[in-house]
């Protein structure tokens, strides 16, 4: 048995040598891809419910990464870390920034009040904006905007000591205005192949190693 443990180590060692380089290939393939992420841009498009659907190519971080990500003193960064430091593993995490637009509305009173008048107001907030007239007649709001910085962030959260993480999703909305009605996460387990676990990978590799020592 001595004279096959030479084989078994080589055996070995090739194995953690493909694996390194299996592991560099992709680690070389994500920057090239986050390259991409980070010079793409918001592309819209309608679904067959004539939705409008925004998308854009994900950056793919490891967590030591996103939280070397979040080390600035922006509000957005504090937010995020905020979010992701109750999470004892983050699968995933959403920032974007939205705006609701209407161009016109406009209410006819239903009895016009005699006396003749018009009035313009411009009403500026943090979360809101637009322009008023009021007359005689009724109200126009015109230009009427409203803003936002959602947060999402989707793993296992933290729930105290000696207590088992749950899969979670939280989002963090900046503007007061915005609720969440409803969520309905999910968040989806892949496991590994039948070829790529241990019961399979380490016979394998004591197979390998004791043909080449004969």
């Amino acid at each position: 048995m001595k004279d096959k443990i030479p084989y078994i180590i080589i055996t070995f060692l090739l194995i953690v040598s493909f694996n390194l380089y299996t592991s560099k290939k992709l680690d070389n393939n994500r920057y090239k891809e986050n390259i991409n992420a980070l010079n793409d841009s918001i592309k819209y498009h309608r679904n067959t419910n004539n939705e409008i659907v925004a998308s854009k190519l994900a950056l793919q971080l490891t967590a030591k990464e996103l939280k070397e990500q979040v080390k600035g003193s922006s509000e957005d960064n504090i937010r995020l870390k905020e979010s992701i430091k109750k999470y004892k593993k983050v699968i995933a995490t959403i920032q974007t920034t939205q705006s609701v637009k209407i161009d016109t509305i406009y209410q006819k009173f239903t009895d016009t009040i005699k006396e003749v008048f018009s009035k313009d107001i411009v009403v500026s907030d943090t979360w809101y904006r637009f322009n008023q007239n009021i007359t005689n007649k009724g109200f126009k709001i015109t230009n009427f905007e409203m803003f936002n910085k959602q947060d999402a962030v989707v793993g296992w959260k933290k729930k105290g000591l000696f207590k088992k993480p749950l899969a979670t999703v939280e989002i963090t909305n900046s503007n007061p205005y915005f609720r969440q009605e409803e969520i309905k996460p999910i968040i989806i387990i892949y496991n590994r192949k039948w070829h790529e676990k241990a019961f399979i990978t380490i016979p394998i590799g004591l197979v390998l190693g004791y043909i080449l020592g004969k």
